[in-house]
């Protein structure tokens, strides 16, 4: 009797622990095979992001964003749409800065909007444009890089816009006397909508508007002409000023 019962108490620690040996087994197999399967699931992902909504704006600055850790370790390439507003001076307001849209959850929201904070436009309108819409696509390369879509609206082809119409000074002289008239300038119209390369084509009477036609076309403005998704420079833009006097 005294033999037996050390026998039955190690034949109960034997199955104690072959039991618990499989529970152990069990709780690593469901902690592993979930995170395996959402790594295949996002690799397997192949999103592509709507493009940027930029309202004429021309990129000057786009910082790359670091690349989320826990994204990186998982293999989990996605993308994220901000929506902003940009000031006078081509600066994105930090305080409009809000993820729209984001593919997959969770993983690059925080240095999508930091990097965001960081844009800098060429703002040729002057005033805060609000809506922009700019996609972050992050893509894992040979050092695990950020691929960032290039601005575009999908436009193939547009005329030149013109977002400022400026009423040019009238020459003391001319008010004092009477005269009325007009200018037709010539310019070149950049890439980036702004005038240069000035010159007088025709004025009425001679001489008497020029300087003040000259700089009214320097403020002047234009979204810039389109062709296959790329701005161009236009030369030879004609633009005429009128002279009238108030009733």
């Amino acid at each position: 009797m005294r033999s037996y019962y050390p026998q039955k108490w190690q034949r109960i620690k034997f199955y104690l622990n072959h039991y618990l040996l499989l529970a152990c087994l069990f709780l690593l197999i469901g902690c592993v095979v979930p995170e395996e399967s959402h790594r295949r699931e996002f690799e397997s992902l192949e999103p592509i992001p709507p493009p940027n909504f930029l309202r004429g704006l021309t990129i000057r600055r786009i910082p790359q964003p670091l690349y989320p850790l826990r994204a990186r370790a998982l293999a989990v390439e996605g993308w994220t749409v901000l929506e902003f507003s940009v000031d006078q001076e081509g600066e994105v307001v930090g305080s409009t800065i809000r993820v729209i849209e984001e593919q997959p959850e969770g993983y690059f929201q925080r240095t999508s909007v930091n990097a965001a904070r960081r844009m800098l436009f060429d703002n040729t309108r002057e005033e805060v444009l609000d809506g922009i819409r700019f996609a972050f696509n992050y893509k894992l390369g040979g050092e695990n890089s950020v691929a960032v879509i290039p601005s575009s609206e999908g436009i193939e082809f547009r005329e030149l816009i013109a977002m400022r119409h400026i009423t040019p000074d009238y020459p003391d002289i001319a008010v004092e006397l009477g005269i009325e008239g007009y200018v037709i300038v010539s310019f070149a119209v950049t890439e980036s909508g702004a005038v240069e390369d000035i010159s007088i084509v025709e004025s009425e009477p001679p001489g008497v508007f020029n300087d003040a036609a000259i700089n009214a076309a320097r403020r002047l403005r234009f979204e810039p002409r389109i062709i296959s998704n790329s701005p161009v420079r236009v030369n030879n833009v004609e633009y005429r000023f009128d002279w009238q006097n108030p009733d």
